[in-house]
C-alpha cells in the first residue's frame, strides 16, 4: 500500500501540458459581478456593477433620488485599502450629452467615496457617501441563471499538502455531466509507473453570481484495477466558467491525507 501511495502522489499523465482557464484577475478572488442588497431579492431595484482587473475596480451604482428618479454614480478607480478583499476610492457624479445627439464629453465632480469589504466570495460589505448621505449595505453576488459545465475537458486535479509527498496530479481526458444541481465528473488518468487510474467525483453545484462552487462532494479512484484506492471527501470554490473550460479552487480529504489545489480543464475540441 505504501508503494501505491507514492506512485499515487507522483500521478502524471503522459500529456503533461495542460492548462486551466484562467480567472479575470491574478489579484485576488475576482468580485467581477452584479452585486445587490443580502439577503438576496430583498431590496430589487438597486444594485452596483463591480469589474476588476487585477487590483483596481471600476464601479458604477444605479440608485434612486430623493425625488425617486434614476441615479447613477461611477467609481473608476477603486483600489486596494487594507488587503485583498478591502477596496476604497473616490465616488464621482457624472454629466453628458444626450445619448441621441453628437458626443460632446462629459463632466465628473466627486460626490464622495465608497469602500467594499469582502466577507467571503459571495458576501461582503458596501459603505458608500454622496455628500453628507452615508449608505451602509450587506451585499450579496446576484444570480439569475446557472452555468452548466456538462462535456468534456482535458484537465483533473492539481493539490498539496504536508501528508502528501510530491503532491497529487490527475490529470487526463474528463467527463463532466451537469444535471443541475448535480455535478459528477471522470477523469482517466496514467501514472508515473504506467498504471491506468479512474476518478469519479460527485457533488452539489452552486451558483453564485458569476462563480459557482461545489460542495458535499465525495470521490473515488480505481488505480490499476484495484477498485476504491483512494476515497475521500472534496469541494471545489471560486468556479469560473466559460467556453474555453472552467477552474476553481480545490479543497479534498482523502484515506492518506488533506489537500489544498486548484481542479478544472480546458475544452477537448476532439470530442
Amino acid at each position: 500500500m505504501t508503494q501505491t501511495l507514492k506512485r499515487f502522489l507522483a500521478l502524471t499523465a503522459a500529456t503533461l501540458g495542460f492548462a486551466l482557464p484562467a480567472s479575470a484577475t491574478t489579484y485576488s478572488i475576482d468580485y467581477t459581478d452584479l452585486w445587490y442588497n443580502a439577503p438576496a431579492e430583498s431590496e430589487s431595484g438597486w444594485g452596483v456593477n463591480v469589474i476588476q482587473q487585477n487590483e483596481i475596480l471600476f464601479v458604477t451604482l444605479f440608485v434612486y433620488g430623493a425625488d425617486g428618479t434614476p441615479r447613477w454614480f461611477v467609481g473608476p478607480s477603486v483600489g486596494p485599502s487594507g488587503g485583498a478583499n478591502t477596496f476604497s476610492g473616490p465616488l464621482y457624479s457624472v454629466t453628458g450629452p444626450y445619448y441621441g445627439a453628437a458626443w460632446t464629453g462629459v463632466a465628473a465632480t466627486q460626490v464622495g467615496s465608497i469602500t467594499f469589504n469582502f466577507t467571503s466570495t459571495s458576501n461582503g460589505t458596501l459603505s458608500y457617501n454622496v455628500g453628507a448621505v452615508t449608505v451602509n449595505k450587506n451585499i450579496t453576488r446576484q444570480v439569475w441563471r446557472n452555468n452548466n459545465l456538462t462535456g468534456h475537458y482535458i484537465g483533473g486535479t492539481v493539490s498539496v499538502g504536508g501528508a502528501c509527498p510530491g503532491g497529487v496530479l490527475i490529470s487526463g481526458e474528463m467527463i463532466v455531466t451537469h444535471n443541475h444541481p448535480n455535478v459528477t465528473m471522470g477523469v482517466d488518468f496514467v501514472t508515473a509507473a504506467g498504471q491506468n487510474g479512474h476518478c469519479n467525483y460527485a457533488g452539489t453545484y452552486v451558483q453564485s453570481g458569476s462563480l459557482g462552487a461545489i460542495n458535499n462532494g465525495s470521490y473515488n479512484c480505481t488505480i490499476n484495477g484495484v477498485a476504491n484506492t483512494i476515497t475521500g471527501t472534496f469541494s471545489v470554490s471560486e468556479i469560473a466558467a466559460s467556453r474555453n473550460g472552467f477552474n476553481g479552487r480545490f479543497t479534498g480529504q482523502d484515506n492518506f491525507c488533506a489537500q489544498t489545489g486548484f481542479f478544472g480543464g480546458v475544452k477537448d475540441v476532439f470530442q
